[in-house]
């Protein structure tokens, strides 16, 4: 081998060896610390974080969508952190059909505005902001262009549920680690 590709492999080894990746949801070791004991992890707080009721339909989406994300479909049981959303959306028309003035085409933006509350000390323990556009097709029935809208607010629900998931998911286990 050439020694340009000895030293390659050798920084790529070294490299690897400080990576912190590892699966959002996966138990962390047992570290000297803790006599063994596994620290509490991410996995621990599934079905243990609530979320903030909602009070129209574009937060019940989000709202439907984090509880899913979060407790993998399990209902909230003593829960030790909450997640307090505001969700807004709105819709922009991006192009008009010649002649008639009626829109063609659109996009739905939705934005969540969250805090993660730890529920034992009411501590804010991160806040954030996520958006996501959806874009639809308009056309000059009615019911079609009702769907439309209905499901593009869907599909940026979960866009931004997702987001908000994976912002509360990284603060939760930053707080579990302190």
């Amino acid at each position: 081998m050439k020694a340009g590709t000895l030293v390659c492999l050798a920084l790529v080894a070294l490299s690897g060896s400080a990576c912190t990746v590892a699966p959002l949801y996966a138990k962390p070791p047992a570290d000297g610390l803790s006599a063994g004991l596994p620290t509490p992890g991410l996995a621990d707080m599934r079905g243990r974080i609530s979320v903030s009721p909602a009070d129209n339909r574009t937060t019940q989406i989000v709202r439907n969508a984090l509880l899913f994300n979060l407790n993998g479909g399990k209902k909230p049981e003593a829960p030790v952190y909450e997640v307090r959303n505001r969700v807004a959306g709105t819709e922009t028309v991006v192009s008009i059909q010649a002649g008639s003035g009626v829109p063609s085409a659109s996009t739905y933006k939705m934005t969540s505005t969250y805090q993660v509350v730890r529920l034992a000390d009411q501590t804010v323990i991160a806040t954030g902001s996520r958006n996501a556009t959806a874009p639809f097709d308009r056309s000059s029935q009615l019911f079609s262009s009702s769907r439309a809208l209905l499901d593009a607010q869907e599909r940026a629900g979960e866009l931004v549920a997702g987001q908000v998931e994976i912002a509360v998911a990284a603060a939760i286990r930053k707080d579990l680690q302190k």
